[in-house]
């Protein structure tokens, strides 16, 4: 049995689709150092608020699906 099609396997496409998240969040990171003193904490504080909601909403349909 081949490693994708095994029982519980990650389809590669969500493999896929999580290393390009894991990108998006260290270009992210990159940007934020890079500006530096540029960054306040209301804009922080706003980029931290957006990660927590997108949290909830996945939090929220994975939990419709089960």
């Amino acid at each position: 049995m081949s490693e994708e099609n095994r029982p519980g396997a990650t389809p590669p496409n969500v493999v896929d689709e999580l290393q390009r998240l894991g990108q998006s969040f260290s270009s992210l990171g990159r940007t934020i150092f890079r500006e530096g003193g540029t960054v306040t904490a209301e804009l922080l504080k706003s980029l931290r608020g957006v990660v927590d909601r997108a949290r909830e909403e996945i939090e929220r349909m994975t939990s419709e699906r089960r």
